[in-house]
């Protein structure tokens, strides 16, 4: 990897931030999440096709979409909940993100970082039955006045198919 590593004041800063969106995110303080997030965020997943690795053929895209966000969609998300009528929200599910093997590197644009990281989520629902879904992610975040904004994450998860039954909640 030709990158450049960012400064170790900027690595901690950083790490810190995204220890601290782990914990808004399991603790559902998305309206305090969405303030580490810009106007022009573009927040996608994908899931990995599983193919034999002899398989050359291009009939099918190396990784399916889940979901390709900007605000007005996340806004969108996080106001479902606001609802109350989730129903695979109600009653409320015990989530936990971990983040781990965090990496810091400084992007093309000046003020900009490219944020190498795993994030672990354990999700228990009402039917006991614990899930646990692990992704890579790669984020850019930007050095602003008012501290590091996310501005881009492409998270890939790690299984070929999705572990449960619904994703509503945030890598």
């Amino acid at each position: 990897m030709g990158e450049q590593q960012a400064s170790n004041e900027v690595y901690i800063a950083l790490q810190r931030q995204l220890y601290q969106e782990a914990r808004l995110l399991s603790s559902e303080q998305y309206d305090d999440w969405l303030a580490m997030v810009s106007e022009n965020i573009h927040y996608a997943m994908e899931m990995p096709q599983r193919r034999f690795r002899e398989d050359k053929g291009h009939r099918v895209p190396d990784k399916t979409p889940i979901f390709n966000d900007d605000m007005a969609a996340l806004m969108m998300r996080i106001g479902r909940f606001k609802t109350g009528f989730v129903w695979s929200e109600n009653p409320i599910n015990s989530i936990r993100h971990i983040v781990s093997n965090v990496e810091v590197f400084e992007a093309e644009l000046a003020g900009q970082y490219k944020v190498y990281s795993v994030i672990e989520v354990h999700r228990s629902r009402l039917d006991a039955e614990r899930k646990r879904l692990t992704a890579g992610r790669e984020d850019i975040w930007q050095q602003t006045a008012t501290g590091y904004q996310l501005i881009k994450r492409n998270a890939v998860l790690d299984d070929g198919v999705v572990l449960d039954s619904n994703i509503n909640f945030f890598f």
